[in-house]
């Protein structure tokens, strides 16, 4: 009968939270949870580490409590995974899971295999766009684990192992059958220091950490989101995949901007909940460098960037062009990585500047990957109209809030066509909250009406009830700010029938 192994790739040296392998979780080393709920229907288990003398304490370790550990080059984990499989056949199969991966267990190995078995798949993985990212698990054969070997030496095939073989082998994408749901707010993996502090609460007051089934820790998970507030939606447009709020970064700048420890808390907390993107321009003063500097980065890597250029002066196309990469490579500078998943020229005008030679280079930056889209930021919604025929026009930033007229033909059929709309303002640069607004009576009447508990949530789900909009920036200067900000978004929008209430109560 064939063999299945588990093979767990672990070190020392991570980037982001060195030594976590040795982090104790349900008392025991965390690498050690995860050999031991892996083998835990039978399946044979071994932990793949690296030859570096550090890793010889996850050795150490793993020997002294009877768990087999193998050692191999640091960088080249397929030769790893071959030489912990050497004494197998090659009709016998392989399971990758990685170390930092806790509450993946024996069933969901077991459930990935008979899946693969039923559709008779030569390779398989858990679907991570789909299910959280800590439930990931991958299996094959081990002849075609030794061809990928034998016919690769690109690095980056070598370094992730699998790539090989989801080229040219095809792959089954698996969701178990108790996939939560909402990827991004059931994460389970231990990445960074909030995620271990996370996960060792999860384990904690679980009587058998060894025995209770993936499931179950999910379930509990699924309480501790509960208690921590709702989840932000991702509202997906086209290829441009953007949670319901962007946090907005100008407030990060200024006499009013947080102080340091607030700003983590608040970029901590906006990511745990679900925000999939930063709104930030070269004209907010030094937001980017707070970013940057305060923003610890295993949060800010989990962010993208909507990245406003400076506004670029009148010139040739040669001026253009070099005043757009100025104003971007200043960008990649403060903000400390080589990309933003959006870049905006501050302005409609500034589209024909140099007879388009900025528009030209950022859709050159786009081309090479260092850009994921281009867009415009708008001083008022009507001037969509003049980008209706732009070509290489993938994204919109515009002012709109609950007092503004409906939004123009042109928004909506841009959008349509697959432009991100991102919309600001949406308090009114705060106005509409005052309480003194020469409408505040007015917008509470409306909010009363159709069933929101004051003006800060009809502002919100009046603007994110429109299709149109994939997200609205907001901004906040404290912690409790941006927790009632993402309450607030992670409710359902109005409905058509409810925003057209409000815009006849509101004429």
């Amino acid at each position: 009968m064939p063999r299945t192994r588990v093979v767990i790739q672990s070190r020392l040296n991570s980037s982001r939270l060195p030594g976590k392998a040795l982090m104790t979780i349900a008392g025991m080393p965390l690498i050690e949870l995860v050999a031991r709920r892996a083998a835990r229907s039978g399946h044979e288990v071994i932990v793949a580490t690296s030859e570096e003398h550090y890793d010889t304490r996850i050795t150490d370790h793993l020997e002294r409590v009877g768990v087999p550990v193998m050692r191999g080059s640091l960088d080249d984990v397929l030769g790893r995974f071959v030489t912990a499989t050497a004494d197998m056949d090659d009709d016998d199969r392989v399971v990758r899971l990685t170390g930092d991966n806790p509450v993946a267990d024996a069933d969901l190995v077991d459930e990935l295999l008979a899946a693969m078995d039923a559709g008779g798949n030569a390779y398989g993985r858990v679907d991570i766009d789909r299910v959280p990212e800590g439930l990931g698990a991958e299996a094959f054969w081990v002849r075609d684990l030794r061809r990928a070997d034998a016919t690769t030496r690109e690095p980056y095939d070598r370094e992730h192992v699998t790539p090989w073989l989801r080229r040219n082998l095809g792959e089954l994408l698996f969701v178990p059958e108790d996939n939560p749901g909402d990827p991004l707010r059931y994460r389970c993996t231990v990445d960074v220091l909030g995620d271990f502090d996370r996960i060792a609460r999860l384990f904690g007051n679980v009587t058998d950490p060894v025995g209770v089934s993936w499931s179950e820790l999910i379930d509990k998970l699924g309480t501790l989101i509960a208690a921590e507030g709702g989840t932000v939606p991702v509202r997906s447009h086209r290829q441009f995949v953007q949670s319901a709020v962007t946090l907005g970064g100008t407030q990060l700048s200024g006499p009013f901007a947080s102080a340091p420890p607030e700003v983590r808390q608040m970029l901590a907390r906006a990511v745990d909940h679900g925000v999939t993107h930063v709104e930030v321009g070269r004209a907010d003063g030094n937001a980017e460098r707070i970013l940057r500097s305060c923003g610890e980065p295993q949060l800010t890597q989990r962010l993208g960037f909507i990245s406003r250029l400076q506004p670029l002066l009148a010139g040739d196309a040669s001026v253009a062009r070099l005043g757009a990469e100025a104003s971007l490579e200043r960008s990649f500078a403060e903000l400390g990585r080589r990309r933003v998943a959006a870049a905006l020229l501050s302005g409609v005008e500034q589209v024909g500047v140099g007879g388009g030679g900025a528009w030209e280079r950022l859709q050159e930056y786009r081309a090479t990957g260092e850009v994921g889209a281009v867009g415009v930021s708008l001083a008022h919604p009507s001037e969509a109209e003049a980008l209706s025929e732009l070509d290489g026009l993938d994204y919109l930033e515009l002012p709109y809030n609950v007092l503004a007229p409906a939004l123009p033909q042109a928004v909506l059929t841009l959008a349509d066509s697959g432009v991100t709309v991102l919309a600001h303002s949406v308090y009114g640069g705060g106005a509409l909250l005052t309480g003194d607004h020469p409408r505040s009576l007015a917008l509470l009447e409306a909010a009363r009406a159709v069933g929101r508990e004051g003006v800060a949530d009809l502002a919100v789900a009046y603007v994110l009830g429109h299709p149109a909009v994939a997200s609205i920036a907001l901004g906040a200067i404290t912690d409790s700010q941006m927790r009632y900000n993402l309450d607030l978004s992670s409710r359902e929008p109005l409905s058509d029938n409810e925003i057209q209430t409000v815009r006849e109560m509101l004429r």
